[in-house]
């Protein structure tokens, strides 16, 4: 098996796979091969925005701090294999090809997904190459997600949970957080943000309290905030400086649930000098998370999609001190576009519609409708002339250009520019 045989062989698998009501399915894929996860020690989190940021900040100052650090995310951003990465590099392409080859040859008929087969192959990644920790992400939800069949993690880390994928995590927020919550595995510490509305924040701590789970949230009023725009942020908590190269309030309190969890990981014994940590959250910039691609004009790529990330994009532009903002603007079918433009046309003097990125793009000409009705000047626009026109506009008028609405739009946008 080569690389290309190999890649061909995961996207052989649905993305979801037939629905489950156990973890059975999970379970029955990791003593095929072997086991890996029963070797392991993870750090487990869900929820609905900030997981990945929270991920990367977890994995920079577990791997400054000397700990070989395991990291699994979805989904990818640049590439593929970017998902699966060991002290922050992405699993390379023969290590990838050798154990897909290997778990090809052990699973037999098993109906697994997509991020199923992803993970077998993460964990024994890891597991071979002798990860000290596992910073694991879920895929959707947390009860009956593929990871939840580990054993009690380090900790579990909930962060902001808001309404997305509710075809499959329930239609209210209660619902989804109940889902989330799924995690938490009695006498295993948890983290919770203090980002998530009344609702969720209930639900999570009233599983944590029946479950003997001692859960921690951030305090607001414990953090000073010394400056906050879109090129980071310096904030002190509890004490501790922090500099962060991520903009947005909300990535302040990404960092916040993170210090939280570097508490728990020290009275477990785990060294983690605040050297490292200052160090691990100052390093740490996500693809696609308030990303700056250029300076003059200012270029921003963010990866938002659903109502909790679009509001926390709005705001960081709202607040950014730039006048004037044109939007290249796509969105997926699977998202609420009408929230999206109500949100976005509030800072947008401009936006660009497009389509063309991945399938099941939302119809350019249908995307600008939905601005229109919010009374925003939209125009539908090809893919490939949206950034020269954005620039160009942007150059003229004093502005500034924001790339938004999808991960599979900033997905294009950033391989285009790494090309």
């Amino acid at each position: 098996m080569n690389y290309q045989q190999a890649r061909d062989f995961v996207d052989s698998f649905s993305k979801s796979g037939k629905p489950v009501t156990d973890l059975s399915r999970a379970a029955a894929l990791m003593q095929a091969v072997g086991d890996p996860h029963e070797q392991l020690r993870f750090i487990h989190i869900a929820g609905t925005n900030g997981k990945g940021s929270t991920a990367e900040y977890l994995t920079n100052i577990l791997k400054n701090s000397g700990y070989r650090t395991g990291t699994l995310t979805s989904p990818y951003i640049r590439h593929y294999r970017d998902r699966i990465r060991l002290n922050g590099a992405d699993i390379p392409k023969d290590r990838f090809t050798e154990i897909c080859t290997q778990v090809s040859g052990l699973i037999g008929e098993l109906p697994c997904s997509q991020f199923e087969i992803t993970m077998a192959i993460a964990l024994l990644y890891f597991q071979q190459e002798g990860a000290d920790v596992v910073v694991l992400e879920t895929g959707i939800g947390g009860l009956l997600d593929s990871t939840n069949m580990i054993a009690p993690p380090l900790v579990s880390i909930i962060t902001s949970v808001s309404m997305d994928h509710m075809q499959v995590l329930g239609s209210t927020l209660a619902e989804i957080a109940a889902q989330k919550a799924g995690i938490l595995k009695k006498g295993s510490a948890a983290v919770f943000s203090c980002d998530s509305k009344k609702e969720a924040l209930d639900v999570l701590t009233s599983t944590a309290q029946e479950r003997e789970c001692p859960y921690t949230i951030p305090d607001p009023d414990a953090c000073e905030v010394e400056e906050c725009g879109i090129a980071g942020s310096r904030f002190t908590y509890h004490g501790i400086s922090c500099t962060l190269k991520m903009g947005g309030m909300h990535q302040i309190r990404n960092a916040m649930t993170v210090l939280e969890a570097v508490k728990i990981l020290r009275e477990k014994g785990y060294a983690l000098p605040d050297s490292a940590v200052q160090q691990g959250l100052a390093e740490t910039a996500v693809p696609a998370r308030m990303q700056v691609l250029q300076q003059d004009p200012l270029v921003i790529l963010d990866g938002g999609h659903n109502a909790d990330g679009v509001g926390a994009l709005v705001r960081a532009l709202d607040e950014s001190g730039v006048d004037n903002w044109i939007g290249i603007c796509g969105m997926t079918d699977t998202k609420d576009k009408d929230a999206a433009a109500f949100q976005l046309a509030l800072v947008l003097n401009r936006v660009l519609c497009v389509d063309g990125f991945t399938q099941g793009a939302v119809p350019k000409e249908e995307l600008q409708a939905a601005f229109v009705r919010q009374h925003a000047m939209a125009l539908p626009m090809e893919l490939d002339a949206a950034l020269p026109y954005a620039l160009k506009w942007a150059k003229g008028s004093h502005g500034a250009v924001v790339i938004c609405g999808s991960l599979y739009l900033a997905n294009h946008f950033l391989n285009q520019s790494e090309a």
